[in-house]
């Protein structure tokens, strides 16, 4: 590949990159990105090795707490790139919130502009602008909801790969929200509470919300990266665990804890923040780190080990858990020496979603019920990995 681009893959931190001895051949690796991207021209694909429609359903999933995308609400099963199945799917929610017109909910806005709208603050304007007569500090009501979707689909339009009839589809979208302003680029993305009044919007609004995250990487990278749209694999994998874990926990009661925050040493100097935590009457009653890892050689990071042994004597726990991605074929867990045993479980992402919760609730069962440590006895003997 070009030179430009293998420097565009590490301004952006999309990978790591280094020149091989042949000309114009770079070794990429420590790719955890997915999406596509446009580096000084050419347009760079990651494709993800999780098939699109299991990826579409983890993103769902952790966004809202339910599996709010299912595949027959979409139709992109031809698409194995995300950034076509993304816009299929958003133009489809998006027609469908939108089929009895814009939603119109207003929300009071401060800005500066090159023209008067709304209400003009006179005293803002001599504070900020000592008197110069443009931008204009202004106040104006804007439509949340509609704000979000419109900014999304003009997202998507500057994206590469999107299908051509999508496009004229967006385009329709654009024009139902005419009015509407979008989102400033690098400004804060609202936060729309669901209610009654916007529930039509429900399964759009997470769309537009992660289409909004994704495309933030031109924001950050220089002039080499321009339109694009990346997802972080290792953050989509934590938070469907995370949400599918503590959906799993809730008939137990206590309280499952993301990125608990704690001290290792006496003087408080050393801090640790678990992935998760399961809480019971403000005592750790379980620890649980998530990976998105797979195994080398036959083996998972020492480190690894080393860090949930910490967090166990840490916590007074027996036992600790790790949770990759993919298969151990190692059934037998690590019991360090004077010290916790470490249970080391894969969680197959080829999976269909119900398959995988219905695991991650038996999980959820051994720890809150078990009468001492031990293997979970609803893991058959000789498979490891919570996908058998």
């Amino acid at each position: 590949m070009p030179r430009e681009v293998a420097a565009g893959l590490v301004a952006a931190r999309i990978a790591e990159v280094s020149p091989t001895f042949v000309a114009d051949e770079y070794r990429v690796s420590g790719v955890r990105k997915v999406g596509v991207v446009r580096i000084a021209g050419h347009d760079v694909w990651i494709r993800p090795k999780t098939p699109v429609r299991r990826l579409f359903a983890m993103l769902g999933y952790a966004r809202a707490g339910s599996a709010i995308w299912e595949d027959e609400d979409f139709g992109f099963a031809a698409d194995d790139d995300l950034v076509p199945a993304l816009a299929h799917a958003f133009e489809r929610q998006a027609s469908r919130a939108l089929a009895g017109g814009a939603l119109r909910g207003y929300v009071t806005r401060d800005d500066a502009l090159p023209l008067v709208r709304g209400r003009w603050r006179i005293g803002d304007q001599l504070t900020r602008r000592g008197g110069q007569p443009l931008p204009v500090e202004v106040s104006f009501d804007d439509y949340v909801e509609d704000q979000l979707v419109l900014t999304a689909a003009t997202q998507l339009l500057r994206l590469p790969g999107v299908p051509a009839d999508v496009v004229g589809r967006l385009r329709r979208v654009v024009r139902v929200l005419d009015g509407v302003t979008v989102v400033p680029v690098g400004a804060p993305v609202p936060v729309v509470r669901s209610d009654r009044r916007n529930a039509r919007y429900a399964t759009v609004l997470p769309l537009a919300s992660l289409v909004l995250s994704g495309a933030s990487i031109e924001q950050r990278a220089g002039s080499l990266v321009g339109a694009g749209f990346l997802v972080d694999m290792w953050s989509v994998f934590e938070d469907f665990v995370t949400a599918a874990l503590r959906e799993a926990f809730r008939p137990y009661g206590g309280e499952l804890v993301a990125q608990y925050a704690s001290k290792l040493d006496v003087d408080g100097t050393v801090k640790i923040a678990p992935d998760l935590v399961w809480l019971v009457d403000g005592q750790v009653r379980a620890c649980i780190d998530v990976k998105y890892k797979v195994e080398k050689h036959g083996q998972y990071p020492n480190a690894d080990l080393y860090q949930m042994a910490a967090y166990c004597r840490r916590f007074g726990l027996g036992e600790g858990w790790l949770m990759y991605t993919g298969e151990r074929r190692d059934d037998l867990p690590t019991v360090l020496l004077s010290g916790p045993t470490v249970f080391r479980l894969g969680v197959e992402l080829n999976r269909a979603g119900d398959a995988i919760r219905l695991d991650l609730s038996r999980f959820s069962a051994h720890i809150a019920e078990r009468g001492c440590p031990g293997r979970p006895q609803w893991l058959p003997a000789g498979t490891p990995s919570l996908t058998k």
